[in-house]
């Protein structure tokens, strides 16, 4: 019970960080009984304008409390949630569908898959730079100067990770590199 106590305390006299994290994986259905009906229904399907039949979204965000004294405004608390949503197609093998078509499928669905893994993990690294730049964030002369600080660190880190990811897909053309290509 002491151990639990002084954890406790250990907590309110530094910045304790508490990190939720929400993965969501969606699907659209297509249908075909060959490549060339499964891709031209694919282009109908997805849920976006493009041509990417694959898609991770991802959003972090972070709120805080801070605390003032007489010369100056520490942060006492924070917290970074992290929300990922990958959409993928999925295809319902017809009975009619040629074994080779299967086969196309399940190749071309694993290398989509370990794409936008790819996607995640980003996001995830993402979020963890936005909780250690949170951590060093110490204080302020003013509340107002801290909440500038932290939100400008926090926004520096989501926006180097979103042109890592940009980079990830130039390196991969979309993934259709590491076998994210139905042909």
């Amino acid at each position: 019970m002491k151990s639990a106590a002084l954890i406790l305390l250990g907590c309110v006299s530094v910045v304790c960080a508490q990190d939720t994290t929400i993965i969501r994986t969606n699907t659209y259905s297509v249908s075909g009984t060959t490549i060339a009906d499964i891709r031209a229904d694919l282009a109908r399907k997805r849920p976006w304008k493009g041509e990417l039949d694959g898609y991770t979204a991802w959003k972090i965000d972070w709120s805080y409390r801070t605390e003032a004294t007489e010369s100056e405004c520490r942060l006492q608390s924070f917290d970074v949630r992290t929300e990922i949503t990958i959409t993928i197609p999925r295809w319902n093998f017809p009975a009619e569908a040629d074994p080779g078509t299967k086969e196309i499928w399940t190749g071309y669905i694993k290398g989509l898959l370990s794409h936008e893994d790819g996607h995640k993990r980003i996001a995830l690294a993402a979020a963890t730079e936005v909780r250690n730049r949170l951590q060093r964030v110490r204080a302020g002369n003013s509340c107002k100067e801290l909440e500038a600080a932290i939100n400008r660190e926090a926004d520096k880190a989501v926006e180097e990770f979103k042109r890592r990811e940009k980079a990830y897909d130039q390196r991969t053309d979309h993934g259709r590199k590491d076998g994210a290509a139905l042909r």
